[in-house]
């Protein structure tokens, strides 16, 4: 064999190698972007479930409705004076504006939050809605808009998916209305 073949054929060998170490590594960092998404979604799913986020929500839809017919706390909100510690309606919303710049990053999957927190993500917004135009007189349109992003991308979730997202073709378990009263 040549030198000259055998130049080529190392060559070709050393690219081989190359290219299968360039798959390798691409494969590799698909599997700990996954990963990393997994980790990231188990940690809001275990967010949004802790006992102290449900507080928030009882807590901010008793408090708004009870104080927001108040002009001066209207006012105290438009100003940024409120009460800050331990407020739940800002709890809830800057965790929500949180979770939206998650999604919006392509942090955490989209899908796989909304299948399960679409409504508990509208239901959060319509808490807080009355409340926005008041944060942002202050703050700007940048004030919760990761968590109007989320709602956004939630309410496009449920019109494609009306009924849920049950995979299309797996049958569904027979369930019987327990309740008469409710038939």
């Amino acid at each position: 064999m040549s030198q000259e073949t055998l130049a080529t054929a190392a060559a070709i060998g050393t690219f081989i190698v190359i290219a299968a170490t360039a798959i390798a590594a691409v494969v590799q960092l698909r599997h700990l972007r996954a990963q990393n998404q997994l980790t990231g979604l188990l940690t809001v799913l275990a967010r949004v479930e802790d006992p102290q986020f449900n507080a928030w929500v009882d807590a901010a839809r008793k408090v708004i409705k009870s104080r927001m017919s108040d002009p001066a706390y209207r006012r105290s909100i438009a100003d940024g004076t409120f009460e800050r510690d331990s407020n739940p309606w800002l709890n809830l919303g800057n965790s929500y504006d949180w979770v939206g710049s998650l999604v919006k990053h392509k942090l955490i999957p989209e899908e796989s939050l909304l299948d399960v927190y679409s409504g508990r993500v509208i239901q959060a917004w319509e808490i807080v809605e009355s409340l926005v135009p008041l944060m942002r007189r202050r703050g700007g349109q940048a004030v919760w808009e990761n968590f109007e992003y989320l709602v956004v991308r939630a309410r496009e979730w449920n019109v494609q998916n009306p009924k849920g997202a049950y995979p299309k073709g797996v049958p569904r378990l027979p369930i019987d209305v327990m309740w008469p009263e409710l038939a």
